[in-house]
């Protein structure tokens, strides 16, 4: 686990899609640790990351919003134009579940 990890693209879209795929059937906690096994960060990174992705959905620019990286922002664009059946609130009913 990097203390430091240098978030790609790829990884903020990890986050996402894991979610969406297992929030119906896994504990929350679990999802985390094994998306930061799979891309070397820790658990309360990808928390945060998800506490990022709500506060950019629902156009916060104070608190955890204004430190979304650039990636997290471009991976929440690409996948609400590659998942048009998933609305915003969808995504934010997700991620703060």
């Amino acid at each position: 686990m990097s203390k430091n990890h240098n978030w790609s693209l790829e990884d903020c879209l990890l986050v996402i899609t894991e979610f969406v795929k297992r929030y119906k059937t896994e504990d929350y906690k679990n999802i985390e640790k094994d998306v930061a096994k799979k891309i070397g960060t820790s658990a309360s990174s990808v928390n945060l990351t998800r506490a990022n992705y709500v506060a950019l959905l629902e156009g916060k620019s104070e608190g955890f919003g204004s430190n979304a990286s650039k990636y997290q922002e471009a991976a929440l664009i690409a996948f609400l134009e590659e998942n048009k059946t998933l609305s915003k609130n969808k995504l934010i009913y997700i991620f703060k579940n």
